[in-house]
């Protein structure tokens, strides 16, 4: 992917996740989404051709020894020609120097079955339904409190020791966005969004992780999307925190893991990131 063809991969992703592009705001933002991992990972940025027109996009990262893809699309008119998978294929080869891969995936049945034939496991995951019921949140009692980008090294460890790999640039990405961080001292962060809702949590334990979880559900009760996505069977402590909240689940998607990038627990995955 070169820098003159972000704009077609704006159009074709915005397409495919719902971005209404004639939303100015809307499109900057998402043009800024796309164009972000260009600059950090150029040789996992990938595009697909057909008679000179981009059909398809892929970016892949590394951090680390963890691989992620953030971004596997196609123009609904290339769909099944075989754009998505040889996009998958040359993405996968960006791997040098990893030894664990993450996808957060949709409920798509291509794009699962795709990454289980690849040998990632498929974990499923449950998502949010509704706002909280601020009536029955938890007060943290001062043990959560706002972060600033100067304390991301800090908190790199914890994204180690849980996904194999910091957050860091994410995160500050994250937070140009309008995103705001809360530290539980050194036990654990969340990444909350008024559109988003919780974009990423991660923890050293299951109660540090419940409470970071209560103070993000009181930053934010409702957002665009599900307020709570890609959790895998092994949050049951998000779970009780949810239900407590009065919130519903349904299942949606998986997160696919490929090698060993740690516990992935307590985690709640970046959907774009991991």
């Amino acid at each position: 992917m070169e820098l003159q063809d972000i704009d077609a991969a704006v159009t074709i992703s915005a397409a495919a996740f719902g971005v209404d592009l004639t939303d100015e705001v809307a499109k900057r933002r998402w043009h800024s989404r796309i164009e972000y991992p260009v600059a950090l990972d150029p040789e996992g940025m990938l595009v697909a051709e057909r008679d000179g027109r981009i059909v398809g996009v892929a970016q892949a990262m590394r951090r680390e020894r963890v691989w992620c893809l953030s971004l596997l699309t196609v123009d609904p008119t290339a769909q099944s020609a075989g754009a998505g998978r040889a996009l998958f294929d040359r993405a996968l080869r960006y791997d040098a120097g990893t030894d664990a891969g993450l996808i957060v995936s949709s409920n798509d049945p291509r794009a699962m079955r795709l990454y289980g034939m690849a040998g990632f496991r498929l974990l499923p995951t449950l998502q949010t339904e509704g706002a909280a019921d601020r009536t029955r949140l938890r007060r943290t009692d001062g043990a959560v409190r706002e972060a600033g980008v100067e304390e991301l090294e800090a908190l790199a460890a914890i994204s180690r020791d849980v996904r194999g790999a910091p957050h860091t640039a994410e995160i500050e990405f994250a937070l140009r966005d309008g995103g705001r961080l809360l530290r539980h001292g050194d036990r654990g962060f969340v990444v909350v969004n008024d559109r988003w809702g919780v974009w990423l949590l991660v923890a050293r334990d299951d109660e540090s992780a419940a409470t970071l979880l209560w103070a993000a559900l009181g930053e934010v009760s409702e957002a665009e999307r599900p307020l709570v996505t890609w959790l895998t069977a092994e949050q049951q402590w998000a779970f009780e925190v949810l239900l407590a909240a009065g919130m519903r689940l349904t299942a949606y998607g998986a997160l696919c893991v490929r090698g060993d990038p740690g516990p992935l627990r307590p985690f709640i995955p970046s959907g774009p990131f991991a």
